[in-house]
């Protein structure tokens, strides 16, 4: 009897042993854990000023949005609120945490070369202005003064129905800049070359806010053009132009918006606005990035035939101040531009 327990244990045992080596299977022949996906390409913008103006910051940031919706990037803002101590501080920040920086600002003109040199690894995408000569810091370079040639035939076409104009004396038309740098140069001589290419008696006055962040300067700068007789205002100017937008409403007059579609902050005073490509440009920058097609301490140009510069009229569904046959007569000359059939003068 003790003989037969002891055999019947023994084969419980065994079939035991059995059952665990069924059960379990030895850690290096353990599945292997999938791969990780390569990891998402890292973008920082990094902006002179602040997000909020409605033009040209949040025009680049609209870029940064469409690389994160559409190819897949990580993307931060880092603001620098028009403080030149931020400048060198957030550039190196966005350096640190990222493969590609893109720079907003003319302001960085200085820095960005001095932050490149530390981080020669790192792509940076210089907009709206131009450093040749370093390796890792690619311009964007927008031809406004395609876009506001345009804007300022529309202009001259606009007021040519107005009383100023029907009176001996020449049409007025205007413009607020943010400050009296090359950038904003560029904008004026192609506007001015626009009125005037409509209309060569046509006079234009400029005057520069002195800073692109105070609607308040933008407003009084308006005002006092609306006060010589002027009708029209295009604004160059930031968040310093919503001070124009106001002043146009206030004296019942008009105004042109800049870099984005501006229409809809008020349809009744603003006519159309000549519109930049900022997002398209930074998108398109760091597509070229991800397919390898970048020509990394190159200048990219963005004109008329780039899609980098137009005139917008607004959406759809808002009342038109422009005519259908202004509108055609702006397309028309658009068109002469991409010929080459119209050479826009440059100031920069």
């Amino acid at each position: 009897m003790k003989k037969k327990l002891i055999t019947i244990l023994s084969l419980i045992l065994i079939v035991s042993i059995a059952f665990v080596g069924c059960g379990s299977k030895p850690a290096e022949e353990a599945p292997a854990k999938e791969e990780t996906k390569a990891e998402a390409l890292n973008v920082s913008l990094v902006v002179a000023g602040g997000l909020g103006d409605r033009s040209f910051y949040d025009s680049s940031n609209e870029g940064i949005t469409m690389a994160k919706e559409k190819l897949g990037v990580n993307g931060t803002v880092l603001e620098c609120k028009n403080d030149p101590a931020l400048y060198s501080d957030q550039l190196v920040q966005a350096s640190q945490i990222s493969d590609v920086v893109v720079v907003v600002g003319f302001e960085f003109y200085d820095v960005i070369q001095e932050v490149a040199k530390e981080f020669p690894e790192k792509n940076y995408i210089y907009i709206d202005n131009t450093i040749e000569g370093v390796s890792n810091i690619t311009c964007i370079d927008y031809m406004e003064n395609e876009g506001s040639f345009l804007a300022g035939a529309l202009a001259a076409m606009m007021t040519t129905d107005t009383s100023v104009a029907g009176m001996n004396e020449a049409a007025k038309i205007g413009m607020v800049g943010g400050m009296d740098i090359p950038v904003i140069r560029n904008f004026q001589v192609g506007y001015e070359a626009g009125a005037k290419h409509v209309n060569p008696d046509v006079v234009v006055e400029t005057i520069f806010a002195g800073d692109f962040e105070d609607p308040a300067k933008g407003k009084e700068s308006a005002l006092a053009l609306y006060a010589k007789d002027v009708d029209i205002v295009f604004q160059v100017a930031g968040k310093t132009g919503e001070g124009v937008f106001e002043a146009a409403k206030d004296s019942n007059q008009y105004a042109i918006g800049v870099d984005s579609d501006q229409r809809y902050i008020n349809p009744d005073n603003i006519m159309a606005s000549m519109t930049k490509g900022v997002g398209l440009s930074i998108y398109e920058s760091i597509e070229r990035i991800k397919k390898g097609e970048f020509k990394a301490g190159t200048v990219y140009k963005y004109g008329i035939n780039e899609n980098g510069v137009d005139v917008s009229f607004g959406t759809e569904d808002m009342k038109q101040i422009v005519s259908e046959d202004v509108m055609k007569k702006v397309e028309e000359l658009k068109e002469k531009i991409k010929s080459g059939e119209i050479t826009v003068p440059e100031a920069k």
